[in-house]
């Protein structure tokens, strides 16, 4: 009994002990002590009446409930975070107080909040497409007008409801509209809840269609079109990345009639009376065959190897057409042209080249910028370049599978510069604004596998720019390597353009755009690595021509063991 009670005594002891430990650490802490915390970014306001109270929340929380600060602090503050026209807002009275109720007089207007946030409904753009970016974007802006009028002190009510259901029911596509009406089993009216759920399962539904739909399609790179497709040609400067062959070219649209694929002239001839085609030299002509899977013996569309023509060259008595006839001596290789030098490595027939002018003088290299900007797609941020060269727009594959672009099957091909081919599979359509919706441009695009390589190609340094603070920049990362999902061409190009312009120094201008100021011009670097978006090489003279005459040696062969 007497252990226990000691032991009792002891759980006492302790325990106060430890209460007395937290009383004197407790003690120890002045309530003026000052502890470290986060820096937060001072909350500012532009003169948007649907701002002005989170605005007005946020700095009375920061600022103006804050004893540490005067009256005169609390008043530069609040004129330092006012922007645009609520910055031409005044008061009687030089003091926070009497600013801060005249923007209260100004800006908490409820009948003007009510306009706005109705308008917002009536004013979404209708969805041609299922694309459920756009849905899931349509959903969150009626349920945050819809939660901001009734912090507003406006209910809705069931008339509310079938008005606002009707007007977002004709907003929506068609498929999705006709999906609705089918899930309702009954006469009864639809409640707005009931169809802003189901919008958010057919937004799941839409996700999981399209990713599974671009994961298992690819797009082929071919440098040969059909025979008896219709050309309708197109022109672009856009090259494929490293060790690929570059792409850019003329499209192909078929139209369901027989044209002639060498002139695209609806003229009833053959290959062989072609006035185009012999407009070509003997080498370019066998090119043609082979893209176009023209016989290089009779001229007709088959194989070579299947021909059953007797007839041979009546030059060389070889297996091949005589309109195809090269003598093999007859080779001219152009040399390099005045004032530029090939100091670079060689580089294969399916790398990326651009010319180089070089000044002994001055061997500091240059990095000319592309021009370069961030565009919105269904408020998701794009980069793209801006490329006047080029007739079509493009976007890359990955881009259009994560913005959930619906891919429409098409059969067109591009070519450009030197007459390399690549195939087009799908074609999709977009919407590009800028980052305040005050520019909005519908636009077709080209899908490709990929654009282009990084650009720029390196970190450049551009401590030294002065860029002026004031100025917003269309591509703030502009100097630092990233991809480019969207090259966009003519078609926007001069759209997007503005007429100002500033110049920074001698090689650096900033252009004015929809997208705030592009940079352009060159930065000198240490990198003498080029990189060129426009340009490609294709395969040298010399080598097609060896890899002529091996295939005209191989086909001869052939027959002989076949006869």
């Amino acid at each position: 009994m007497e252990e226990d009670a000691e032991k009792f005594k002891v759980s006492i002891l302790v325990f106060l002990s430890k209460y007395e430990e937290q009383k004197t650490e407790n003690s120890k802490l002045s309530p003026n002590s000052h502890i470290k915390l986060p820096d937060l970014p001072l909350p500012t306001f532009s003169g948007k009446f649907q701002e002005f109270e989170n605005f007005k929340t946020q700095f009375m929380s920061v600022i103006g409930n804050n004893d540490s600060l005067n009256e005169s602090q609390k008043l530069m503050c609040l004129k330092s975070a006012l922007r645009n026209e609520a910055a031409l807002i005044q008061s009687d009275q030089d003091n926070f107080d009497t600013l801060l109720k005249a923007l209260e007089n100004r800006y908490e207007n409820k009948r003007a909040l009510i306009d706005i946030h109705i308008a917002g409904i009536l004013s979404i753009n209708k969805l041609h497409n299922e694309n459920p970016t756009q849905i899931i974007s349509l959903i969150d802006t009626v349920r945050n007008r819809m939660r901001s009028l009734k912090n507003l002190k406006l209910e809705s009510n069931s008339l509310s409801d079938a008005i606002i259901l009707h007007v977002l029911n004709n907003k929506i596509d068609k498929e999705s509209q006709r999906l609705f009406q089918l899930s309702l089993t009954t006469t009864q009216v639809p409640s707005l809840q009931g169809f802003l759920s189901f919008l958010d399962v057919r937004c799941i539904q839409l996700e999981s269609v399209i990713k599974s739909d671009f994961a298992a399609k690819s797009i082929p790179i071919k440098n040969k079109s059909p025979s008896g497709v219709n050309n309708s040609r197109w022109k672009s400067f856009l090259t494929k990345d490293k060790n690929k062959t570059s792409t850019a070219v003329e499209s192909i649209s078929n139209q369901g009639q027989k044209a002639c694929v060498i002139c695209n002239q609806f003229k009833k001839h053959s290959v062989y009376n072609c006035e185009m085609f012999l407009n070509h030299s003997p080498l370019e002509r066998y090119e043609l065959c082979k893209k176009h899977n023209i016989c290089t013996n009779c001229l007709n569309f088959h194989p070579s190897k299947s021909c059953i023509s007797k007839s041979r060259c009546q030059i060389c008595s070889s297996f091949h057409n005589t309109k195809l006839h090269r003598d093999k001596t007859d080779v001219s290789i152009p040399s390099t042209a005045e004032g530029f030098t090939d100091t670079a490595p060689k580089v294969n027939s399916e790398q990326c080249f651009a010319l180089r002018s070089t000044d002994n003088k001055n061997s500091k290299s240059m990095k000319y910028l592309m021009s370069t900007a961030v565009a919105y797609v269904s408020g998701m941020p794009v980069r793209i370049i801006l490329d006047s060269a080029s007739e079509i727009n493009f976007i890359s594959s990955d881009c259009a599978m994560s913005l959930g672009l619906k891919g429409n099957r098409i059969h067109s091909s591009v070519s450009g510069i030197n007459g390399l081919a690549q195939d087009i599979k799908y074609e999709t359509n977009a919407i590009i604004s800028n980052k305040d919706n005050s520019f909005n441009e519908s636009l077709k695009f080209m899908v490709v596998p990929k654009t282009s390589s990084v650009t720029p190609s390196c970190n450049l340094d551009i401590s030294k720019l002065s860029l002026p603070k004031h100025i917003k920049l269309a591509d703030p990362a502009f100097h630092k390597p990233d991809k480019i999902s969207m090259p966009l061409g003519a078609q926007v190009f001069f759209k997007i353009i503005k007429a100002d312009q500033i110049k920074i120094n001698d090689s650096i201008t900033l252009q004015n755009s929809v997208f705030n100021y592009i940079v352009t011009g060159g930065i000198p670097t240490a990198d003498d690595k080029l990189h060129c978006f426009l340009l490609s090489e294709q395969e040298g003279l010399e080598n097609l021509i060896s890899k002529f005459w091996q295939l005209e040696s191989m086909e001869d062969e052939s027959l002989n063991l076949n006869s």
